[in-house]
């Protein structure tokens, strides 16, 4: 889910927030501090736990492979980020989600929660409806940058102009500070970093730090490491 529109729409902010991502400053049970709103490490948890039941189901539908449950994890965090990130974004410009926008954009994942063990979908249906905010909020941006209505066929581009506009706001006001074990970059997205001080000398810790791990190193991994 990690892909910087839905899952981490933030591509364009890379490297434009001056923060430490040390981590030292935040509150007990915190794995983030967006703008002040701190993500808990159980909220990434069960985010993660959620997506780890997705992976195995479409492994065992022959449909996708199976994750590291450390790289899911970074992903479920990454997400929550970005979505922080797009509601303060438009609260500041005094933006509102319009509802009918937002419907139709939960809609998109809807059927994916509801397919789920119901243990996940109560969580996964607050999450996926506060994507759906921000998502509109920035679409409203992009709409106002562009001049143009969002519609299926332009939607990315309409997006990619609200991320654009996102990105100055990023410059002045935006701040992450993200716990270390979740290997957070310059920024302070998840997984950027390293979250070990040592430098990886075996093979087996090269391929544990890839962005990309390979088949065989996710197969080989203990059965609570991999998702799928």
């Amino acid at each position: 889910m990690r892909t910087r529109r839905l899952a981490l729409a933030a591509a364009a902010v890379t490297g434009l927030l001056s923060l430490t991502g040390c981590g030292d400053s935040l509150p007990p049970g915190a794995a983030s501090v967006v703008n002040g709103h701190t993500i808990t490490r159980q909220q990434v948890d069960d985010l993660a736990a959620a997506q780890c039941a997705g992976v195995k189901t479409a492994s065992q539908q022959g449909q996708g492979q199976a994750v590291p449950r450390k790289q899911l994890t970074q992903r479920a965090l990454g997400l929550l980020i970005d979505i922080r990130l797009n509601l303060d974004y438009g609260a500041s410009l005094g933006l509102h989600p319009r509802q009918s926008q937002v419907t139709s954009d939960y809609a998109q994942v809807e059927q994916l929660i509801k397919a789920l063990p119901g243990r996940y979908q109560g969580y996964l249906s607050e999450v996926f409806h506060d994507w759906a905010r921000g998502r509109d909020m920035v679409e409203q941006v992009g709409e106002a940058a562009t001049g143009t209505t969002a519609t299926a066929a332009n939607a990315d581009q309409v997006l990619n102009a609200g991320y654009a506009k996102r990105e100055t706001w990023l410059k002045k006001d935006a701040s992450i500070d993200t716990d270390p074990v979740y290997a957070p970059g310059k920024v302070g997205w998840p997984g950027e970093g390293d979250s070990s001080v040592s430098k990886p000398v075996s093979s087996f810790a090269k391929s544990a730090g890839k962005a990309q791990p390979s088949a065989s190193f996710v197969s080989g991994l203990p059965a609570g490491q991999r998702c799928g």
